[in-house]
């Protein structure tokens, strides 16, 4: 039992890197490829390159307390640099599409190491092999970032989920609904439906892309559009009489 512990306490960070690791991995596939059927970005592949990138800082850092030296300029010059890339990660993602959920991350995580750094002390700990609590504890705080932000911005631009799409469709009238495919933005839409779609003309956000669904009404069989930001239906056609909905529809 006393190696147990001993082994737990040795290994505290190798463990919180890597049990933290494999379950942020799991949360952001299933909300990624599960729920949004790989319409949105969570930074899954910077999550996979995280631990060895970790492991790197574990063996650069030191093992002792560093010599206390006055840092405070220099603290000021990385807080101003951090400051605006994270204004520039703003425009560009306002100018690209504000949908894109990666953005966000990066700014939180951003925003954290800003804040972070006005607790120097607890800085100079994470830097120290020894302080096995507090590395642990500053891991553990990047994957909560990446894991929640995705669902606080889901939840506030109420993306639609590939099971809340089927039932949006079988609240329609439709039956034996399968999802099919992602159609990635308007454009591609109009192609597959021959410009027959419903979209509002008020309302054309195609950012993330629309649903595909293969679905039946009235003993017909046919493929079914749905906008993932709006939610509504926005385009209907007869799979039969389609020849472009066999690219997406087998």
């Amino acid at each position: 039992m006393t190696d147990i512990k001993n082994f737990l306490k040795k290994y505290t960070f190798a463990l919180t890197v890597f049990v933290g690791w494999i379950t942020t991995v799991y949360i952001l596939y299933f909300i990624k490829y599960e729920m949004y059927a790989g319409a949105i970005d969570v930074l899954l592949l910077y999550v996979v390159i995280f631990p060895p990138v970790i492991a790197l800082s574990d063996l650069l850092s030191e093992s002792t307390e560093n010599e206390k030296k006055n840092k405070k300029q220099l603290q000021i010059i990385l807080d101003v640099i951090g400051i605006v890339i994270a204004v520039c990660f703003v425009v560009w993602a306002l100018f690209k599409s504000p949908y894109i959920v990666g953005i966000y991350d990066i700014l939180a995580i951003a925003l954290f190491m800003v804040i972070l750094s006005r607790f120097p002390k607890f800085q100079e700990k994470l830097k120290n092999k020894i302080n096995r609590k507090e590395r642990s504890a500053f891991v553990i705080s990047i994957y909560v970032i990446l894991i929640v932000v995705p669902i606080i911005f889901n939840a506030v631009t109420r993306t639609t989920t590939v099971k809340g799409a089927e039932i949006i469709l079988e609240n329609n009238g439709y039956a034996d609904v399968t999802y099919a495919d992602l159609i990635d933005d308007e454009r591609a839409l109009s192609i597959v439906f021959d410009d027959k779609t419903t979209l509002k003309k008020d309302n054309t956000r195609d950012d993330l892309g629309f649903y595909l669904f293969k679905a039946s009404k009235n003993n017909k069989e046919y493929g079914v559009a749905i906008n993932i930001l709006g939610g509504e239906i926005s385009g209907e056609t007869l799979i039969e009489s389609n020849p472009y909905i066999h690219y997406y529809i087998r």
